[in-house]
């Protein structure tokens, strides 16, 4: 294929660029490349931040003028997702550069509310954090009033909460947001950034961050209230104790030398389903539903209980996500042994 012009995507950007796909190469200018992955060609080296690729040990990086962005890609162990009638490439994190994000710091991010308005995560730097995502799609869409009573008495103690929807579109999730009238953040993620960044897969799940910006309590499925509690089987009352605790003595029920190991690793297919889903999304977004959906299936197959990406499209699939074919996901989850963030981190620790 000769030199064209490709969209291509990485964590919610996407910038349009020429490519030239030849053979298994995908040769794109330095300048683009900096663009989209921050990678700089200087003085015979690649490099980002603090990691540096000498040139003379890694010939394949470049070709011409152009640097290699499958050889990189390579390399770096990060996914690729492409649709070559399209022409849009989607670019995804390595699963070791994700994990060491979030043994870090949380992610920062920048989302708006229903009004527009713009929040970032490290506006809130110096509050302790109640970080959830939820989804028109879930019952946990009814648990957003308790999460506005639960700031409003303990705001006046530097505390925050930060609902984030992670629906496809904003109207979804609007009137749940309405009807709870909430204070505090409560924003719209359409791109499914924070799923991605933080490697959730499914809603409602919450984090704790405290006051340096540190991930204190590592994501857990935390039900607000008990009122589906007959279905999923969670008591939140717990959780909620748990939490409240927290905020009044700055006590964790999770040891700080336990934080890291109970992070859930992901994987390398995990990282190219949300490739996929971000190479699947902005398809849909443009027009070409009919090559959304085989990438949607591609996403699936390669993680198939990630519930962020296989029930939060299901509308898009043309699928019920509270009927038949939702029941069809719960039998396969409940087969697979209702695999959960701490059931994850334990096996992928011990493998």
């Amino acid at each position: 294929m000769a030199v064209a012009q490709w969209v291509l995507l990485h964590d919610g950007k996407a910038i349009t660029a020429s490519l030239d796909h030849l053979g298994d190469c995908l040769l794109l200018a330095p300048a683009d490349l900096h663009a989209l992955l921050g990678w700089q060609v200087k003085e015979q080296t690649l490099c980002r931040d603090d990691c540096c690729l000498p040139l003379s040990f890694h010939p394949q990086l470049m070709q011409g003028d152009k640097v290699d962005l499958a050889a990189l890609a390579a390399l770096q162990q990060m996914p690729l997702a492409i649709d070559e009638d399209a022409r849009v490439l989607s670019v995804g994190d390595s699963a070791e550069e994700q994990l060491g994000a979030l043994q870090t710091a949380a992610p920062d991010f920048a989302l708006p509310d229903l009004a527009g308005n713009v929040h970032r995560l490290s506006d809130y730097r110096g509050q302790k954090i109640l970080l959830v995502t939820w989804a028109s799609w879930c019952g946990c869409r009814d648990d957003l009033p308790v999460w506005q009573a639960l700031y409003a008495e303990y705001r006046a103690r530097g505390f925050t909460v930060i609902t984030i929807a992670q629906d496809a579109q904003t109207e979804e999730a609007r009137p749940f947001i309405e009807a709870a009238q909430p204070e505090h953040p409560s924003l719209v993620d359409n791109d499914h950034i924070v799923s991605r960044r933080y490697g959730f897969i499914n809603v409602p799940t919450v984090i704790w961050i405290d006051e340096q910006g540190r991930i204190v309590r590592p994501p857990r499925v935390e039900h607000g209230s008990n009122k589906y509690a007959f279905v999923h089987k969670l008591d939140c009352e717990p959780h909620l104790r748990a939490l409240r605790h927290w905020i009044e003595t700055g006590e964790t029920d999770v040891a700080a030398s336990d934080v890291a190991g109970q992070l859930p690793p992901p994987t390398f297919d995990e990282q190219l389903a949300r490739a996929e889903h971000a190479l699947a999304w902005y398809l849909c977004q443009h027009g070409k539903a009919d090559a959304a959906k085989q990438h949607w299936q591609r996403a699936i197959a390669l993680s198939p209980n990630d519930w962020t990406i296989r029930r939060g499209s299901m509308r898009l699939r043309g699928e019920d996500p509270f009927g038949n074919d939702f029941f069809q996901v719960w039998e396969e989850w409940e087969k697979a042994g209702k695999p959960d963030y701490i059931t994850m981190a334990n096996e992928r620790k011990n493998a």
